[in-house]
C-alpha cells in the first residue's frame, strides 16, 4: 500500500481503538490535551481518523511506557520535533527516525521552573522508567541540571524525593483520569479509564507498594495518601454501583500492571514494524 493510500484511509473511533489497543476514553483525553491532530468532522457527532492518528497514538503509548513521560511533556516534545503537526496534517505517516528521535529526546527543564519542580520532574521520569533501586541522586541531579549540593537543600535523601514524586504522580493521574472521563460512569469504565492513565506510573507504584510492605518507615502512610487521591477522583465520577472507590482503584492498578506488561512486550514489535 502506498503512503498516500495509507494516509487517506479513514477509521471510526471503534476502529481506531481496535487498531491501537488504547481505550476510547484515553484517546479522547489525548485529543483534549492537544497531542493529536484534529480528526475530520463529517457530522455534528461523527468524526473520522486516519493512519496518522493510529501511529501517533502508538507512539504516545510507547513513549509513556518507555520513558514514563507525562502527556504535557510529550506534547512539548512533539511540538519541538513536529512543529507543523497540526498545521500540515497531510504530511502523513511518521518515519522511523521520528520515533527514535522522540524516544531519545532529552527532556530539559522548562525555563522558569524552580529547583524543587525540576527535581520532582526528573524524579518522576527516572523512577517511572528505571525503578527506585536503579536511580541515584547523581542521576536525578544530572537530569534536573543542578549541582548535587542543591539537592540536599530541598530533600534530605533519595527516599524523601521519591515520596514527593509518588504524591505528584497520584495528583497527575487523578487529573488525567478526570480529563479522560467523558461519558460512561459505570465501574468498568472507571477501571478502564483509570488503568489507562496509571500505566506510565506502574513501576513507581509497585516500588511504593514494595517499600510499604517491607514496613519501611512512612511508606505505608504515603501509599495510603496516594490511594486516597485516586479514590477521590473515582468518587467524583459517581459510578452509582455498590463498589467502593478504593476497590475500583485496586482493580485499576491490577489492570494497569497487566497493560504495562503487554505494552512492554509490544514495544519491540512496534519498533520492528516501523523498520520494515
Amino acid at each position: 500500500m502506498t503512503l498516500a493510500a495509507r494516509v487517506s484511509r479513514q477509521f471510526t473511533m471503534s476502529e481506531l481503538v481496535e487498531r491501537t489497543g488504547v481505550a476510547a476514553a484515553t484517546v479522547r483525553y489525548y485529543f483534549a490535551a492537544k497531542v493529536l491532530p484534529p480528526p475530520q468532522k463529517v457530522s455534528s457527532n461523527r468524526f473520522l481518523y486516519d493512519e496518522r492518528h493510529v501511529e501517533l497514538i502508538r507512539l504516545i503509548r510507547l513513549v509513556r511506557e518507555r520513558r514514563g513521560l507525562s502527556i504535557e511533556t510529550i506534547g512539548r516534545l512533539l511540538t519541538e520535533l513536529l512543529p507543523d503537526l497540526f498545521d500540515k496534517p497531510s504530511h502523513g505517516v511518521f518515519r522511523l527516525e521520528m520515533w527514535n528521535q522522540l524516544l531519545a529526546a532529552e527532556t530539559q527543564p522548562e525555563e522558569g521552573t524552580s529547583v524543587d519542580e525540576r527535581l520532582v520532574e526528573a524524579g518522576l521520569t527516572l523512577f517511572s522508567r528505571r525503578g527506585y533501586a536503579d536511580v541515584s541522586i547523581d542521576d536525578v541531579c544530572r537530569s534536573a541540571l543542578i549541582a548535587k549540593g542543591s539537592f540536599y537543600r530541598h530533600y534530605p535523601s533519595k527516599g524523601a524525593l521519591f515520596v514527593a514524586v509518588a504524591e505528584e504522580a497520584a495528583r497527575r493521574t487523578e487529573r488525567e483520569f478526570e480529563a479522560s472521563s467523558s461519558g460512561g460512569g459505570d465501574v468498568a469504565s472507571a477501571i478502564d479509564g483509570l488503568a489507562g492513565v496509571l500505566v506510565p506510573y506502574v513501576t513507581l507504584l509497585l516500588d511504593l507498594a514494595s517499600l510499604a510492605t517491607q514496613r519501611r518507615p512512612g511508606y505505608g502512610r504515603v501509599l495510603g495518601r496516594v490511594a486516597d487521591v485516586l479514590a477521590a477522583g473515582v468518587a467524583r465520577r459517581a459510578t452509582g454501583d455498590a463498589v467502593s472507590p478504593r476497590e475500583i482503584v485496586g482493580r485499576a492498578v491490577g489492570e494497569a500492571v497487566r497493560r504495562a506488561a503487554d505494552e512492554q512486550a509490544a514495544a519491540a514489535v512496534l519498533v520492528d514494524v516501523q523498520r520494515r
